[in-house]
């Protein structure tokens, strides 16, 4: 069975070993970028199966609505959260997985060709790439939860409020005097026991953007040093040519004359 769909990400051994190698090669730095990397992806996953129990939890409170039409409308939008967050979520699990294969590449690089090729074999540049996907279908779920949230709330006043005007006309119907209309507490009643775990999904997904922009950063910091470890060295050659030329040039005029003629 596939390692990267049994083994949590950060206790995958060739991971530990990608960071001992790290470590051992003076680039400590790359290393706990590829650390933070690392527990930003494994954290994200505990995220996702945290928003998808409380939109679970929604569901559970949907039969609770005995309006039909409020029902079906709070249950259209939750299914549509929640499609939103299991396509991130898969998203991530291809974000693992490309990683893990990434350093398995990278490890067997440095094998064969020094430990300078270590970050050479790792994807960088598609790894930004999903991660700034991740975060747009993030950022879509936020606005879609918050927009739940409104909208569940403005049923929820526009029923309190139609709620406190009966009571009046029924007490202006037999010669009272009407009362003020109270707000809404928005804390209890079947909407708020509904909108309470879509507000804690949002505020998990919120704490996740935050994370795959830290990811982000870790990422970039990682590309520069892959970049960097890339830049075309002088060759063998070349390198003996200076060598040459400048000993020439330390030489006294008469010997490097001597020198020249016989070359």
């Amino acid at each position: 069975m596939n390692e990267t769909l049994t083994v949590p990400i950060g206790e995958q051994e060739h991971l530990k070993e990608f960071f001992r190698a790290l470590n051992e090669n003076g680039q400590k730095q790359e290393a706990a970028d590829f650390s933070s990397l690392v527990a930003q992806l494994g954290q994200m996953e505990k995220q996702y199966a945290a928003v998808l129990s409380e939109l679970k939890t929604v569901q559970g409170q949907l039969d609770r609505i005995q309006d039909k039409g409020i029902r079906a409308a709070v249950k259209k939008s939750v299914a549509a959260i929640q499609s939103k967050v299991e396509q991130a979520k898969d998203q991530l699990s291809h974000i693992k997985a490309d990683l893990s294969q990434s350093v398995k590449l990278a490890l067997s690089a440095a094998r064969q060709q020094g430990i300078s090729a270590l970050q050479k074999a790792v994807d960088f540049m598609g790894l930004k790439a999903a991660l700034n996907d991740m975060q747009g279908s993030l950022h879509t779920s936020i606005s879609h939860t918050q927009k739940s949230i409104d909208r569940i709330n403005a049923v929820g006043s526009e029923l309190h409020a139609l709620n406190e005007h009966t009571k009046n006309l029924g007490r202006v119907l037999t010669g009272k005097e009407a009362r003020e209309l109270t707000a809404r507490n928005e804390d209890k009643g079947v909407l708020a026991a509904v909108a309470k775990p879509l507000k804690q999904s949002k505020s998990i997904m919120e704490g996740m953007e935050k994370g795959v922009t830290r990811a982000l950063q870790s990422v970039g910091r990682l590309e520069q040093a892959a970049a960097k470890g890339r830049e075309e060295k002088p060759s063998v050659r070349a390198e003996l040519k200076t060598a040459k030329q400048q000993e020439l040039r330390n030489q006294p005029p008469a010997r490097q004359k001597r020198k020249e003629a016989s070359l």
